[in-house]
């Protein structure tokens, strides 16, 4: 991410803070779980907001979760 960031400040190339900005979210989206892992009634708040996050249109889950796929060979565990 900072290098898209600092290829960006050398070219001013829009691209570049595009693909900073993506990555940026994408980190967000796993730290905010990692962080309301060790909540207390983590069990039952992380269900209550995917579901609050669906009826609003929000995406809340990683893109990267979402590409795993356990039916596919290369993403199991061996």
């Amino acid at each position: 991410m900072l290098d898209n960031f600092y290829k960006y400040l050398e070219t001013e190339d829009k691209l570049y803070l595009k693909l900073a900005n993506k990555q940026l979210r994408e980190i967000l989206k796993g730290a905010g779980f990692g962080i309301l892992l060790v909540l207390p009634f983590s069990p039952i708040t992380i269900p209550y907001l995917f579901k609050r996050a669906e009826k609003l249109g929000i995406d809340i889950i990683p893109s990267w979760y979402k590409k795993l796929d356990l039916n596919d060979d290369e993403n199991k565990l061996k």
